[in-house]
């Protein structure tokens, strides 16, 4: 810690320059943060699928919506052992930029599926009695500050049997997910009320929900209930929740491959120029350099002082790209679901600001340790 200050004082002895090295780093950092964040974020959370989970959805489409009707003949098959469903309903709540999103469903059965989604056995009850009741995501309720009994007004593209596209529901409850807090940011509200109030596809689901009692069958149970509907008007794809995860995230593009395309050729462009930079730097110091050999520093000591700065630049930069990603990786929930960087992307980059400062620092530290005094001098 004693040479602290003799390195912090290298580092800027050209303002100009450390700025520019460290915005280099700050940027390519900050890329590596953002995409290797959701990158991990969008890995970990497919891991975290419930095995014995199933989604029914229809095979044309996964926007288009299945008769309430199927529910029963699902149910029959063997291997599943409940089966719920549920409906989306999006809506404007005050402004337009706060969307919220709210999920139909029958009460009972979902809380047995989605057993990670704490609700008090009371407010669940509430739900059920209530008609217009809604359960607020405990995110959410923090974000706007509802309690109980609250009315929240929604104005949503799904018109009403009058036309209109004012949706209220009445606060009976919240919720949590403690395994991944950023997704209890949504209402839950009953399928009853919004079934009857809508103008059209009534007695219709987005999706049916099945729970399966051996993971490992999940293929053939899913060909079962995939069977049944076959040649039908409404013929249906069954995906587990990991497989269903898998493909969403397809549609938005190759993520892995993306980040470790972008975030490697940035790296290696950065590593050039970082590297250019502090051979300068090192040319420019030649005389400092030999002074300090001069009046005792030993080679490697001053080795290790070129690759200090080297390593506190690399550092510093990383740590302000990665809070930068951090800030930045919210805005992304919306999109796929992931609002927060993963802590092994954190240590890795860090690992990479190590590796990146010994790297573009060896030449220009070898070059300080065969440095010799009388040559160094005499240039001067």
């Amino acid at each position: 810690m004693k040479y602290l200050f003799l390195v912090w004082s290298g580092i800027w002895r050209k303002r100009t320059r450390a700025a520019l090295i460290l915005l280099q780093v700050t940027v390519a950092f900050t890329l590596f943060g953002v995409l290797q964040g959701l990158d991990t974020g969008i890995k970990q959370a497919i891991a975290r699928a419930h095995a014995n989970r199933m989604y029914v959805l229809s095979r044309v489409s996964s926007g288009d919506l299945l008769p309430l009707a199927l529910l029963s003949e699902i149910q029959r098959v063997p291997g599943v052992v409940a089966v719920t469903y549920e409906s989306g309903l999006g809506g404007i709540y005050q402004k337009p930029d706060q969307q919220i999103g709210a999920s139909a469903v029958d009460a009972a059965t979902f809380a047995r599926i989605f057993p990670e989604i704490v609700i008090p056995q009371s407010q669940l009850e509430a739900l059920v009695r209530t008609r217009t009741g809604a359960l607020v995501g405990a995110q959410l309720a923090q974000r706007y500050g509802w309690k109980l009994g609250e009315h929240i007004p929604l104005q949503s593209p799904l018109a009403q049997r009058d036309g209109s596209g004012d949706w209220t529901f009445d606060v009976v409850g919240f919720f949590q997910e403690p395994d991944d807090p950023d997704r209890a940011n949504f209402l839950i509200v009953n399928y009853a009320y919004l079934n009857e109030a809508r103008g059209a596809n009534r007695d219709t689901v987005g999706n049916f929900i099945v729970q399966i009692d051996n993971p490992k069958r999940s293929a053939s149970i899913g060909h079962d209930i995939d069977t049944l509907f076959a040649n039908s008007p409404h013929e249906t794809r069954t995906q587990s929740e990991s497989d269903l995860a898998a493909s969403q995230v397809q549609r938005i593009g190759d993520i892995d491959f993306l980040a470790h395309a972008v975030t490697g050729a940035a790296f290696f462009a950065l590593l050039f120029a970082t590297g250019a930079l502090m051979m300068q730097t090192i040319r420019e110091r030649t005389s400092e350099l030999a002074v300090l050999k001069t009046v005792g520093f030993a080679d490697r000591r001053v080795m290790a002082l070129i690759l200090a700065e080297a390593l506190v630049s690399c550092l510093l930069g990383a740590a302000i790209g990665l809070s930068i990603a951090a800030l930045l990786l919210p805005r992304a929930r919306q999109l796929i679901g992931v609002g927060y960087m993963p802590w092994i992307v954190i240590a890795v980059g860090f690992a990479c600001a190590i590796c990146l400062a010994l790297v573009s620092g060896a030449i220009p530290a070898w070059r300080g340790l065969k440095l010799r005094v009388a040559v160094a001098l005499s240039r001067h």
